[in-house]
């Protein structure tokens, strides 16, 4: 046996696995000596487009979307100050530049979240007037279908500015491979991402890492193509890879898909592991991660479920497998998802996670959960449906689905998991299915550290 430290909740847990079996974390990235430099020769070289100088003209308007926090903001606080730089030499003024924070339907980052992400030099600069956080449900712009038939609706900034130049991260996606092409998410509305986070993710095309063929991945780029398309405009990406504190490890400017090669060959060398098939795979939960806490049954299901679906060539967990996660959850809602428990009630009442297409419209334009949407920082009332819909492939691949530690059993057996007081018995549950000799992967700080694709033998 081999003694492992794995996150659980607010602190690490130690556990004692199989001696043979592969524990695995992803290698920290070298970071850049000089970013500022490598932003600089990005920007003049461009990927499949002409630099920016080529793109604008003296006095026209030019939107700077980033990725929302939690996504690191240091990047942004050195590539958004030579970007300035390039559109003043360019004659256009730093008045006609708007800042736009790109959380798609996440809740709005108040101003001490927008200081934290862009530093003091450039919150003074342009809050409040030119520094805005993205509104999912107004000031919006159809613009047609896409070819694979996505509604495409977006921030009208990308119609009445003359360039948007957008801000991203890569780093490994539970539904696409790799992330990337962020203004699809980042500045769609509720009812465009709508058309392609519930069915879409949910299907068994999407519950795989492959960027290349992954259908949400596919989708993601008829979107931007289409919103080329209805603007006129190109977007123009600046792409970065971090490590685990947010330092950049490498950039990449240009346009969608061209960037996309040379971002994912990188991104493949630093977050692809080998390993093999689970008969069981551990994981340790975090109390906070990327949605708010785990006291929401919702988003411990959802951080359990993530790291499953970012395989390549065969699942990380065998058809019939079993998944421990190792956390704490009490049953609770935060206030910044407050649809989420009436949305859960929904689907108490659905057989499929795909029958809760019928209340979509429903929380697209409910007035209560909308209003703490636009004014109290809570994320958009549609947003536990995309937590729904991906989580379904694993509840259905795998035989179980543990969730052991200080757990409040009813909420979690009520969304498919099974709850567990201690690891022991979380294992001795997991021996029953798979025999006394299984196959054991173990992801002690997923959610933590920096995240994985996985390439299974």
């Amino acid at each position: 046996m081999q003694n492992v430290n794995v996150d659980c909740g607010t602190t690490q847990l130690e556990i004692s696995v199989p001696g043979d079996a592969t524990v695995l974390r992803c290698p920290e990235p070298p970071v850049l000596d000089d970013p500022a430099a490598a932003v600089r020769a990005a920007l003049a070289d461009p990927i499949g487009i002409g630099p920016i100088r080529s793109l604008v003209s003296p006095g026209n308007k030019v939107t700077i979307a980033f990725d929302a926090p939690p996504r690191s903001g240091k990047p942004r606080q050195i590539i958004i100050p030579i970007l300035l730089e390039e559109l003043t030499r360019c004659g256009v003024p730093e008045e006609n530049v708007t800042l736009v924070c790109a959380g798609g339907t996440h809740g709005k980052i108040p101003p001490a979240g927008l200081l934290d992400c862009l530093g003091h030099d450039l919150f003074r600069r342009f809050w409040p007037d030119r520094l805005i956080n993205h509104d999912c449900s107004q000031d919006l712009v159809y613009l047609g279908r896409s070819s694979r038939g996505d509604y495409v609706e977006y921030n009208r900034l990308l119609v009445d500015s003359d360039l948007t130049i957008y801000l991203g991260t890569i780093f490994p996606l539970n539904w696409g491979g790799f992330t990337g092409t962020g203004a699809v998410i980042g500045l769609g509305s509720a009812r465009s991402i709508a058309s392609h986070h519930t069915e879409v993710i949910a299907n068994r095309h999407s519950a795989h890492g492959d960027h290349r063929t992954q259908h949400y991945r596919l989708h993601k780029e008829a979107i931007n193509a289409q919103i080329e398309k209805g603007t006129g405009k190109p977007i123009f990406y600046v792409d970065v890879i971090t490590n685990s504190t947010g330092d950049i490890a490498a950039v990449f400017a240009g346009h969608s898909p061209e960037i996309n090669e040379p971002a994912w060959g990188v991104a493949e060398k630093l977050f692809r592991v080998n390993t093999p098939q689970a008969d069981v795979l551990i994981m340790g939960i975090p109390y906070q991660a990327v949605y708010g806490s785990t006291d929401n049954p919702l988003l411990a299901m959802t951080y359990i479920t993530t790291p499953p679906r970012t395989w390549l060539n065969k699942p990380l967990v065998r058809k019939g497998g079993v998944v421990i996660a190792l956390g704490r959850s009490n049953g609770e809602y935060s206030n910044l998802r407050p649809s989420d428990a009436e949305v859960l009630e929904r689907y108490q009442n659905c057989f499929r996670v795909q029958e809760l297409s019928k209340h979509i419209e429903e929380f697209l334009t409910r007035p209560d959960y909308l209003y703490k949407y636009q004014h109290c920082n809570a994320y958009h009332p549609i947003h536990p449906f995309w937590l729904l819909y991906e989580n379904q492939w694993l509840i259905e691949h795998a035989s179980k689905v543990i969730m052991a530690g200080e757990v409040a059993p009813g909420p979690l057996r009520s969304l498919g998991l099974v709850p567990s007081n201690s690891f022991a018995s979380a294992w001795q549950m997991a021996k029953e299915v798979v025999g006394d000799n299984p196959r054991v992967v173990v992801l002690p700080h997923y959610w933590t550290h920096l995240k994985m694709q996985f390439l299974v033998e």
